[in-house]
């Protein structure tokens, strides 16, 4: 390798005018300059930067910190600063902190440990002043802000105008004549978004219009959030037209208007954008306002090293760019638009549109996956021309409005249901539900009572890879015939507060306590020793956990999940009630055990109130279904800075939740209801369902790659659903079944006596074995 001794050498200069030339701490002639340079090339000689810096004790490292890499206009961003740096001797250090203030708190820990010569970063933390004083700026490490300012923090700061460039941008809109407009932006306490915030009802202000805060929309900035917030929107609203603070967030609002049905002709979208060369196919957007990153990271990498050659007495500056000036940004059209165009309106979900003829109707579960599905049910719609109604229950009521949808108002087989004439039942049958959402283990009840029409032939013609393994049996066999399709995919999952397990302090103390490491807990044993430390003997939450007993729907899978742990069951393979074993004794005792420790509340605790403690810091532990915890963006944030972690549930056993959707045997639409529910099963929308928080059965969602990225935990549920198992009622002779709710109800009966009259474990075991018994024989009769 060559040294600066071979490059004085080949140069014919001495070591002192080379040093003087890479370091730029003297001045070195034209002349010799060249012939230092042409010799580095020569001998392609490389500077030792760690020597240099161990050296002069000067750290030529340089830190950025940048919100996404996915972002095209950070990517540009940071191509500007490694223009102007590419040939000096500095060394870029890029991170990136996806907005998430925690991995800014980070990555700025890792550069001030390192002691870099000076920081460029776009903050997501705007009132940590104190903390980038204190480790940069006192410390003379100059400071490069980019777009959003830190309050109170004196530093040097780049940006575009973008007050006035979104109001000139609205202006041209508004006297387009589109009008209503809505605003996408990021949050108002990033001070570019504030500017964009202020420009857009300046514009609407000055043009005499409504300046509703309903016309401005937040996101995260990212293009999940947008696309989010898009289908909301549609679902309540149809606006003249978007604007967008970024290309990014524009991408997401118009994968929204698409997948609806609508297009970028009926709500155009128009967003402020990056520079590109291919000025008429980079953007898909209606028409943007053109700005420079590139310039904008060279502009800020330029100021860092002025200041870092003069910490001590240069002055920080701020720099607008304005397109007056540095040229830097400018509005165009698409060429798909002119100033001068107008723009047509498609008719919204509600209007009496030529292709809707039908409508079915859907009876399902109040829960965030049918809400997501409705958002997007316009998709279905426009693609078939068949509108769907939906009712929606809490889950303790739906099996009973099943039966009543379908018997008629007693809600049970009787004898007034089989009298009703032949044109009455035509006429009910038109009016019936036709789509029932059945929770597992209705399924065999709804299948034998003939509730759900037989789809063996249609499920025959699916693919069945394009589902999770095993799930089509799970959620829709009954004996040799299917009924239904899997549409929400629930298996159970400890949650943890992963800063309190790895908690030095805690960790030690439970360690000298139990004379085992803290973790979650692998065994049942285990999670209750782990619960009594954090209920008894630290301050770190008020109670371990909260277990859900409010009604058998949430208390039934505490014991069931129990019980199948320690090997114990209801019924055996022939239908007969084996519950009264030692297996069975040691699955109660745990639950009774765990209740100690469990918070106050849970006679009236539901699964919903259980994960609302959990998020809400008040708990240590969270045995649930994933589809209680609706708020991706929350879990997404949680789970990657590492307060939340998730695993296998104690025990090994866990249920398999999760819910199928069936066709009313007696609906008079049974092809537009399996449309419906093979629509449901598309892959593209499985894919928008877990963006808004649902959990398909759609083996593709798991293995979508930008999907895993953002929904981390994903790979652990399709993992666990092997060794998920349903809970399933006892299958007799003669193909009778016993309903599952009747099992349920004498379950929690019980145990709800051992609750509120301090019954003995083996009391309870054993009268809850003798009820099933006479329960098993009444079906056998």
């Amino acid at each position: 390798m060559a040294t600066i001794k071979d490059v004085a050498k080949l140069a014919g200069v001495s070591i002192a005018t080379v040093s003087n030339y890479i370091n730029q701490t003297k001045p070195v002639s034209k002349e010799l300059s060249w012939a230092i340079r042409e010799a580095i090339d020569t001998l392609h000689y490389q500077q030792n930067l760690n020597a240099r810096s161990l050296k002069s004790s000067t750290s030529t490292d340089i830190g950025i910190i940048l919100p996404d890499l996915n972002d095209s206009y950070y990517v540009q961003i940071f191509q500007g600063i490694n223009s102007h740096f590419m040939n000096s001797p500095y060394y870029l250090n890029v991170e990136f902190s996806r907005d998430i203030p925690e991995f800014e708190q980070n990555i700025a820990d890792s550069f001030s440990r390192k002691k870099v010569r000076g920081l460029i970063m776009v903050s997501c933390r705007p009132e940590k002043w104190k903390y980038y004083y204190d480790n940069f700026t006192a410390q003379n490490i100059p400071v490069v802000l980019v777009d959003r300012t830190i309050e109170n923090l004196d530093a040097n700061f780049v940006s575009f105008d973008n007050r006035r460039l979104m109001k000139e941008m609205t202006e041209k809109l508004i006297a387009t004549g589109i009008d209503p407009l809505v605003l996408f932006s990021g949050p108002e306490r990033f001070r570019c978004e504030a500017e964009c915030i202020r420009g857009f009802f300046d514009a609407c202000t000055g043009s005499g219009l409504d300046t509703d805060r309903q016309n401005y929309i937040t996101t995260d900035m990212s293009k999940e959030d947008a696309f989010r917030k898009t289908v909301a929107l549609l679902k309540q609203r149809i606006p003249r037209g978007v604007v967008s603070t970024s290309e990014s967030l524009a991408e997401g609002i118009m994968e929204g208007i698409q997948v609806l049905g609508y297009s970028t002709d009926s709500i155009p979208v128009f967003t402020l954008s990056e520079d590109h060369w291919n000025l008429h196919t980079h953007s898909l957007s209606s028409g943007f306002s053109m700005r420079r990153p590139i310039q904008l990271g060279r502009t800020a990498a330029s100021l860092l090293e002025r200041q870092m050659l003069n910490p001590l007495t240069r002055e920080n500056e701020t720099v607008i760019l304005d397109d007056q000036k540095e040229h830097s940004v400018s509005f165009r059209w698409n060429r798909r638009f002119s100033s001068g165009q107008s723009v047509s309106h498609e008719p919204g979900p509600d209007s009496d549109s030529p292709k809707t003829q039908k409508k079915i109707r859907l009876l399902a579960l109040d829960t965030p996956q049918v809400t997501a599905t409705m958002g997007l049910v316009k998709n279905f719609t426009d693609r078939t021309g068949i509108m769907v109604d939906a009712k929606v229950l809490p889950h303790h009521l739906l099996y009973e409005e099943i039966l009543r949808a379908f018997y008629g108002r007693g809600g049970s087989h009787d004898a007034s249901s089989e009298s009703i004439g032949h044109d009455q039942a035509l006429s009910a049958a038109d009016e019936c539900t036709d789509i029932f959402m059945y929770d597992l283990p209705w399924l065999p009840s709804l299948a034998v009572e003939g509730i759900l029409e037989n789809i063996s032939e249609e499920i025959s013609r699916l693919d069945e890879h394009l589902f999770l393994p095993g799930s089509l049996d799970d959620y829709g066999r009954f004996g040799d015939s299917w009924y239904g399709l899997p549409f929400m995919y629930a298996p159970q999952i400890l949650y943890y507060r992963k800063d309190l397990f790895e908690n030095a302090a805690l960790r030690k103390q439970y360690e000298s306590r139990y004379r085992i490491s803290l973790r979650p807990p692998k065994t049942l044993k285990e999670f209750n020793t782990v619960a009594e430390f954090f209920t008894l003997h630290t301050d770190a939450v008020p109670y371990s956990l909260t277990v859900p007993t409010a009604y058998s729907e949430c208390l039934t899978p505490e014991i069931y999940m129990r019980l199948r742990s320690y090997g114990a069951r209801l019924f055996d393979h022939a239908g007969r009630v084996s519950l009264y074993s030692t297996q069975a004794l040691a699955a109660y005792n745990n639950f009774a055990g765990i209740l100690k420790f469990a918070g106050p509340d849970y006679r009236t605790a539901t699964d919903i109130s259980a994960v609302q403690d959990f998020l809400r810091g008040e708990t240590s532990m969270l045995i649930s279904y994933p589809s209680f915890l609706a708020d991706v963006t929350d879990l997404r944030k949680s789970s990657m800075i590492g307060s939340i972690g998730y695993c296998r549930i104690p025990g090994g056993a866990p249920l398999l939740g999760g819910w199928g959707l069936g066709i009313n045997s007696r609906s008079s639409k049974k092809d537009e209801a399996m449309q419906f529910i093979l629509w449901t099963c598309d892959e593209q929308i499985a894919n928008y369902s877990v963006l808004l928080g649902g959990l398909p059965a759609i083996a593709g969602a798991y293995q979508n790659d930008e999907l895993t990225q953002l929904c981390p935990w994903l790979p652990l549920y399709r993992e666990v659903y092997q060794s998920c198992k349903p809970t399933m009622p006892p299958a007799l002779p003669g193909r009778r079944v016993v309903p599952q709710y009747e099992t349920d109800k004498i379950v929690c009966n019980w145990i709800n006596r051992m609750l509120d009259e301090g019954l003995e474990v083996q009391d309870v075991v054993k009268r809850t074995h003798r009820d099933l018994e006479e329960l098993v024989l009444r079906y056998r009769m």
